[in-house]
């Protein structure tokens, strides 16, 4: 069952049918993973952690703050604080983002502050030789993210991927994934990206 923008009565009047397709998405997962526990540890998941299991790419086994700071190597509360900025600077995700903080009012994440996201200049040098090509054509937001993930788990340490991703959010979306998750993005010349996968 998908979630149906039009009848919700809080984004009624903010005419998200700009972004139908991928808001929807975004909603559907949320509605269906009301009350799931974390993947990993069983702890109670809110929709704030859903929502950053999904940038990370782990829509389909969302985990808590915990685990997936563990998972990518990364401090908790620095993780959160650039997961929650990149969600609210994606319209998509902070329509999923406010929905959430409307229904789940006990949630820390409903009322916390976030830090700027920390970009880096990615080096556009020669074209790196590539261990592994994959072509993901539209694939946008959640999806594009957890086919990424899958995919650069089956390669070794080192390794590159040469990924062309068409979807226009892509530019912004592969730098600040790879930002998140440890994930090296050695080129960016959309809609071609090079990523070489982190050492374990």
């Amino acid at each position: 069952m998908s979630y149906e923008i039009e009848r919700d009565p809080i984004l009624a009047d903010q005419s998200p049918r700009t972004l139908a397709r991928r808001v929807e998405e975004v909603l559907s997962t949320l509605q269906r993973s009301q009350g799931a526990l974390c993947a990993d540890c069983a702890a109670a998941l809110c929709g704030h952690q859903t929502i950053m299991s999904m940038v990370l790419g782990w829509k389909n086994a969302p985990k808590c703050l915990a685990c997936l700071s563990q998972t990518v190597g990364r401090e908790r509360d620095h993780l959160g604080d650039q997961l929650a900025a990149y969600i609210l600077s994606k319209e998509c995700l902070a329509i999923g983002w406010c929905w959430t903080k409307l229904r789940e009012e006990h949630c820390p994440w409903s009322s916390s502050t976030v830090a700027a996201v920390e970009t880096a200049g990615v080096p556009q040098s020669v074209e790196p030789v590539a261990d592994v090509a994959w072509d993901a054509g539209d694939l946008g937001c959640g999806d594009l993210v957890l086919e990424l993930r899958l995919r650069l788990q089956e390669m070794k340490p080192g390794q590159v991927m040469r990924v062309t991703a068409r979807d226009p959010g892509a530019p912004e979306d592969m730098p600040a994934w790879c930002g998140l998750t440890g994930h090296a993005l050695v080129r960016a010349e959309h809609p071609v990206y090079f990523i070489r996968r982190k050492e374990e």
